[in-house]
């Protein structure tokens, strides 16, 4: 095993806690700080710090390098945001930035710099080496975060280490206030977003006034952009209504926005593409556990392949799969593959 690793910092105190406990059992650590944006970092980034990350470095003893991947930052996950906004689709980020930036082209780099090496991130998950590699979920059930990693190939996971996978957040609090690291927030989602989503997609997308619908077809009033709202939203619709009315369907060729009630957001079926599974998968139909959200509860499902189609049939109806976010298969505790949502159905 190579006893070089390269540690992904932003400064928070997972991955400082992270690169500490690589140091103490005997690793060769060495910190890396990804710039994700041109001109400056603290202004465009609501979670990474990189005079934070210069801090830990210098208490722990390791050197900080600082990776260049603003280019490639901007046009894999910004410009794919906003794009698939463009489409009416509610995309998930910060799982394509994990794949093709962070344990991809940013890991990439970095061994150019100290060479070969493993690579290792404060994720909370757990990865098991036998007769093949499995990513499973971490001990935290707060704060687990394989659902955000199903997007890793085999090969990214064989060159992987998660230090915090068997440890609660409490314990990684612990071990950084005995070591004095910086406090810095939590991590957020959307990274790149300064304020609020909506302000953001209005200075990239233009604003296109259309209807707004119920089932029949009648006009409930007016918005300006289908690609302003998400499956299942509730506040910000500006319609009066006796009843709570939720988003239930996008028509960008048609330029509207469908409202319902609530149990109208509860869908069986989602159809996925954009397929990865880490265990192996004949296209036999299996029974699995499924999540439709990061914050969503696990249901009992079935991945079966209906023609050309990639089909999870859900036991029990969920509420607001949405095209664009992903869904994360689960056999037991580790995670069988995923993909993204192209419709629910």
């Amino acid at each position: 095993m190579l006893m070089k690793v390269i540690v992904g910092m932003s400064g928070g105190v997972d991955s400082s806690v992270a690169a500490y406990l690589l140091k103490r059992e005997g690793f060769e650590v060495y910190g890396t700080y990804f710039r994700l944006f041109k001109g400056k970092e603290e202004e465009a980034s609501r979670c990474c710090d990189l005079n934070s990350v210069v801090n830990v470095g210098r208490i722990i003893g390791i050197p900080i390098e600082v990776i260049d991947v603003a280019e490639e930052f901007e046009k894999n996950i910004v410009q794919y945001f906003i794009e698939a906004y463009k489409c009416g689709i509610t995309p998930n980020p910060c799982t394509v930035c994990n794949e093709k930036i962070k344990f991809g082209l940013g890991f990439e780099k970095a061994v150019e710099v100290f060479g070969d090496s493993l690579f290792a991130t404060g994720h909370y998950a757990t990865i098991e080496k036998d007769s093949g590699v499995h990513l499973k979920k971490g001990v935290d059930k707060l704060k687990e975060q394989s659902y955000m990693l199903w997007r890793l190939k085999k090969n990214q996971l064989e060159r992987t280490i998660f230090p915090l996978g068997k440890l609660t957040k409490e314990q990684v609090y612990q071990i950084s206030a005995e070591l004095h690291l910086p406090k810095r927030k939590e991590s957020e989602d959307v990274c790149f977003i300064q304020g609020r989503l909506i302000d953001f997609l209005k200075k990239h997308i233009p604003q296109r006034i259309g209807k707004i619908i119920n089932k029949k077809g009648e006009i409930l009033g007016k918005h300006k952009g289908v690609y302003f709202y998400t499956i299942g939203q509730r506040s910000g619709l500006g319609v009066s209504s006796s009843v709570p009315l939720y988003v239930i369907g996008l028509d960008i060729a048609n330029n509207y926005v469908t409202l319902g009630e609530r149990e109208d957001c509860y869908f069986k079926y989602a159809e996925i593409t954009d397929t990865n599974f880490i265990e192996n998968w004949n296209y036999e139909t299996i029974v699995l556990r499924g999540k439709v959200r990061y914050r969503s509860e696990e249901n009992e499902c079935i991945l079966k392949k209906e023609g050309e189609k990639i089909i999870v049939e859900f036991l029990t109806p969920q509420f607001a799969i949405t095209s664009g976010q992903s869904l994360v298969l689960y056999k037991g505790d580790t995670v069988f593959g995923g993909g993204v949502i192209k419709q629910a159905l």
